[in-house]
């Protein structure tokens, strides 16, 4: 039944996706609020490890709400039917539900070894730059047995613990003591307001390009018109996902850093600024 289910989803994408590859269209997809969303991600069991080089650790989830059918990720690695994930060793993970509707919800989880105290903490910075990566992770070690090593990613240890010029997203950084204990972190920098204006960035590239005779100047009904910012707030997401595929707009293609510009915007929350 499952497989059916989502045949159907990606027969209705194709679908709409191709409505989308022109101003002929005359009806958007209902958009799914994922923020509104009460989609659960639950931890039903979790088992520790026995030693600090160990990997019989284990992670049980569930999730409830939203839309099922469910999917589960590890660490954003590839999502997968299943909510146990075996053989972990030490470290924080972060457990993801993702339903039907791609609406996500998280929880980090920590396995601990019994035979080791060896304890870390991230600090992070967001990135705050639409044009460069200006993101950072600081890890302080404390306990188990110094000195620390530092890995970021699947780098080579060394003694650095702070990691500079980083882009948004998900990380990984492990930590050893002198007893060649781990500790593996996974840590989120977070995407930081940018300064993309709607007046005097967003709106010049959708007058310029997108509100045209035939598009978005009204003349396809007001839910289409996106001179106003109302509009262009609603159909934000729209927008991003239409620019970032480059099937809108159906004329001249837009630049790179307009296409980043839109989608810096768009995450930034599509302010009136």
């Amino acid at each position: 039944m499952k497989s059916i289910h989502r045949s159907f989803i990606a027969k209705c994408f194709f679908v709409t996706t191709a409505f989308f590859s022109s101003c002929s269209y005359n009806d958007f997809p209902v958009p799914i609020d994922c923020d509104t969303s009460d989609l659960t991600i639950k931890i039903d069991s979790k088992k520790d490890v026995t030693g600090c080089n160990s990997i019989d650790g284990s992670i049980s989830v569930s999730a409830i709400g939203g839309q099922g059918p469910y999917d589960f990720s590890l660490n954003t690695g590839v999502y997968q039917t299943s909510g146990v994930f075996p053989n972990l060793g030490p470290g924080s993970y972060t457990m993801t539900a993702k339903d039907v509707y791609g609406c996500t919800s998280i929880k980090q989880v920590d396995i601990v070894s019994t035979s080791s105290n060896l304890n870390a903490v991230a600090t992070t910075i967001p990135g705050t730059d639409c044009f460069s990566d200006n993101g950072s992770i600081t890890v302080t070690a404390s306990q188990g047995k110094p000195p620390y090593k530092f890995q970021f990613g699947s780098g080579s240890f060394g003694d650095i613990s702070t990691f500079n010029n980083l882009k948004s997203g998900n990380y990984t950084v492990t930590i050893k003591d002198a007893e060649n204990c781990p500790l593996l972190l996974n840590i989120n920098v977070a995407q930081g307001s940018t300064s993309i204006s709607y007046t005097n960035d967003i709106k010049t590239i959708l007058d310029t390009s997108c509100n045209t005779s035939g598009c978005h100047n009204g003349s396809l009904g007001a839910s289409r018109d996106w001179r106003t910012y109302a509009t262009s707030k609603a159909n934000a997401g729209i927008i991003k996902s239409r620019t970032v595929n480059k099937t809108m707009p159906p004329g001249t293609p837009l630049t790179q850093k307009q296409i980043d510009e839109i989608s810096c915007w768009v995450d930034d929350g599509a302010p009136n600024n």
